[in-house]
């Protein structure tokens, strides 16, 4: 029983773990399983951020649009009917009489200039220009929390295995401690020990189980999908990318949140030049011409009118320099606000880089945690069955032999998760 114990032990340690696709108990089959590139192609059609960034680059576009058309040729068309009342009016050799007139009309502007339309055009092609990368950076993000969320799925899937084996190796332990008691080779609180570490051991897989369904709840959602709890990775735990960049990779303006800054600083700056602007007068020209039935004031029955008018405010109380000022603060607001995010985004890429090296170290100290605590437990236990040791010695080393397993799986999504979040945040990274 003592061998057969060992065995399920350190088969359980040093068996590779399976992929979610292929674990199985009994007639047990899991609702769905995703592979990575799954879930990455599968994220932009499925989560509502990614049409949301659509609208919003629609609506600026929209605003682009409306601030030309300021600028273009106006077309407006307009008819009239009227009843003139009363009793016949001579005027001149004309006499008014009562009657229906009716007429129709119709007019064309441009405007030959106007300087600050032509700033507010320029500045909303800046909006857009914020828009799509902005719309670019939160695709980004949502896909790095994909990814971080598969991992973590991955990771909640092997806490429920290595639980899984706890409680059988443990309850198997329990069978020979109550054998020993019985053949009188061991006290009665062995056995009690052990049960309590049963115990202590299906609390843990309980546990495990709700971090379990609490992450595939997270994944599901992301991927526009019912949070049911029963959604798997086909993932390899035990792979960890270890190819650290050759050099340090810097957070720079062509990184799309902070090329989103530039291009609104670019579009505030417009708006400040366009209040100057002001002082420089408009010009439009219109055409207007209307036709209807002779009359004393239309006796050819068509007229045109054609006018070139210019204006502009001398003096608005100093309302568009406030407006010039209040500017140009929010222009250096940005500028300074951007070099600080520069500087702290910076920050953040060493923090995640020198926390992916030290979660790849980690897991190395990890994994030879875990050897050293799995020979401790077998030599502890060997020791039990000869009666040279209590069932405490086994106790602690079993403890300690779960806690070894559950440390390195968590080292090595730490070691993942800075991983990933390293790549988002660089320039280049994929």
């Amino acid at each position: 029983m003592g061998g057969s114990l060992k065995y399920v032990v350190r088969f359980t340690l040093l068996t590779a773990i399976v992929t979610a696709t292929v674990i199985s108990h009994s007639d047990e089959v899991w609702a769905e399983t995703v592979t990575l590139e799954e879930v990455l192609e599968e994220v932009p059609d499925s989560h509502e951020t990614w049409e949301v960034t659509e609208m919003q680059v629609r609506q600026s576009q929209a605003m682009r649009r409306d601030a030309l058309s300021r600028l273009l040729p106006h077309l407006d068309a307009s008819g009239n009917i009227t009843r003139i009342g009363g009793e016949e009016v001579d005027v001149g050799d004309q006499a008014v009489q009562r009657r229906l007139d009716w007429g129709v009309g119709a007019t064309a502007s441009i405007t030959i200039f106007n300087g600050p339309a032509y700033f507010d055009y320029w500045s909303a092609g800046a909006l857009v220009d914020a828009t799509e990368h902005s719309a670019q950076w939160q695709r980004r993000l949502l896909k790095l929390e994909s990814e971080m969320a598969f991992y973590t799925l991955a990771s909640a899937q092997r806490d429920v295995e290595i639980a899984e084996s706890a409680v059988q190796w443990r309850q198997e332990y329990l069978e020979r401690a109550e054998a020993l008691v019985d053949a009188g080779l061991a006290v009665r609180v062995d056995a009690s020990r052990a049960r309590t570490e049963v115990l202590e051991a299906e609390q843990g897989l309980l546990e495990a189980e709700a971090a379990l369904g609490d992450s595939a709840d997270a994944l599901a959602t992301l991927l526009g999908q019912q949070p049911d709890g029963e959604l798997r990775a086909e993932f390899d735990p035990e792979t960890v990318d270890v190819q650290f960049p050759d050099e340090m990779m810097w957070a720079s303006t062509d990184r799309a949140d902070f090329a989103a800054q530039l291009s609104q600083i670019e579009a505030t700056e417009l708006g400040r030049r366009a209040i100057w602007w002001t002082l420089a007068p408009r010009i439009d020209f219109s055409v207007q011409t209307n036709w209807g039935p002779t009359t004393l004031f239309n006796p050819d029955r068509f007229n045109w009118t054609a006018m070139v008018t210019a204006s502009w405010n001398l003096y608005d109380g100093g309302g568009r320099y406030a407006r010039a000022d209040a500017a140009q603060a929010d222009v250096r607001e940005q500028e300074l606000v951007m070099e600080r995010e520069l500087r702290d985004a910076n920050v953040e890429m060493a923090q995640a880089l020198r926390q992916w090296r030290t979660a790849a170290a980690a897991i190395e100290v990890a994994g030879e945690r875990l050897e050293v605590a799995e020979e401790i437990f077998e030599q502890e236990l060997a020791k039990f069955e000869a009666g040279l040791v209590t069932s405490l010695e086994v106790s602690d080393a079993s403890q300690e032999l779960l806690n070894a397993e559950l440390g390195l799986n968590q080292q090595r999504l730490q070691a993942r998760l800075a991983e990933v979040l390293y790549r988002y945040l660089a320039v280049d990274g994929e």
